[in-house]
């Protein structure tokens, strides 16, 4: 009896041993078979990711096509049918949509003025306080001097202003000191972070890092009005310049279909306005978006172009997964 009962438990042991065998080779097993799903997924993404890529950079050689022969049809018509090209690059472009007949990968495209935006970059201390005052945020001068603390390349705070120790005592990122990367950065900077809420105007309408002076032709309305000079009058002047498609040539020429009254302080600042604006973009950012896959990946291409003569020149070229 007991060597029966001695073989039954070690068969009882070895069948145990085998079902634990078992178990680890089918967890094993599906162990290894997600890893290759994995790396056959991540296999596709590279592709993908490659493709896309692929289709965003030859989207933005063929705009660059585009405007180049648009600048070069307009040259030979004379006049300011160039500037009137170049003014028009986002409206020719603000639907632009390009689909290849039996391919996943969709390309779109959007062109923005470099100066639609107020570059807090480079704005000096007095033009940040006038614009921040006039869109009515209050202790405009406060939000200055946090603002220049924040970029300026060192740790002395101005008097309404705060450096690293204040920002280290609040519990927060310490000040970039230098130049603002991203728009979005704003509200990381003491007093920032809370404007949006209270004016509800979303501060990427007027302010951005993006350098150009002023673009009258495309900059907002709000940030038009801003300007020294710009009386309610010669801001709906420039509006209804759009409307028509017929750009703002100069400020001179804009004085002068003023009335006497906002014709005076637009003269006033002529000086100023020609330091700060401009009637032609600076630079135009065309954004070009591919996307591949299933699922699907983004990849956006960044091309900074400026106009030499008849033809856009792409003076700066960024791209990433979006």
């Amino acid at each position: 009896m007991r060597a029966n009962g001695g073989n039954a438990r070690r068969g009882g042991f070895a069948l145990l041993a085998v079902l634990w065998v078992i178990a680890v080779m089918a967890i094993l097993g599906a162990t290894l078979a997600a890893v290759g799903r994995t790396s056959v997924q991540g296999a596709r993404n590279r592709i993908a990711i490659r493709r896309a890529r692929w289709k965003a950079e030859g989207c933005g050689e063929e705009l660059l096509a585009q405007i180049g022969g648009d600048l070069q049809r307009a040259s030979q018509m004379g006049g300011d049918a160039t500037s009137r090209s170049w003014n028009g690059v986002a409206d020719r472009l603000a639907t632009q949509r390009e689909t290849i007949p039996r391919d996943d990968i969709v390309c779109t495209a959007r062109a923005t003025a470099a100066g639609a935006t107020l570059d807090v970059n480079n704005a000096d201390g007095d033009l940040l306080q006038h614009v921040l005052a006039h869109l009515g945020y209050a202790h405009s001068d406060s939000l200055t001097d946090v603002l220049l603390d924040w970029r300026d390349a060192d740790d002395d705070p101005r008097e309404r202003g705060a450096e690293r120790e204040w920002y280290a005592a609040h519990g927060r990122s310490p000040p970039r000191n230098g130049p603002i990367a991203d728009v979005r950065e704003l509200s990381d900077i003491r007093g920032f972070d809370r404007l949006d809420a209270v004016t509800l105007i979303p501060l990427d309408s007027v302010l951005g890092v993006e350098p150009g002076r002023i673009a009258l032709n495309q900059a907002p309305p709000l940030l038009l009005s801003a300007l020294p000079g710009f009386t309610a009058e010669a801001v709906q002047r420039v509006m209804v310049h759009r409307a028509r498609g017929e750009p703002v040539t100069d400020v001179v020429t804009l004085a002068g279909e003023l009335s006497p009254e906002a014709r005076a302080p637009l003269q006033a600042a002529l000086g100023d306005l020609s330091r700060l604006t401009t009637t032609e973009p600076d630079a135009w950012i065309l954004t070009i978006r591919a996307r591949a896959g299933t699922p699907a990946v983004t990849v956006v291409v960044e091309l900074r172009i400026a106009r030499a003569g008849t033809r856009p020149a792409v003076v700066r070229r960024r791209n990433w997964l979006e």
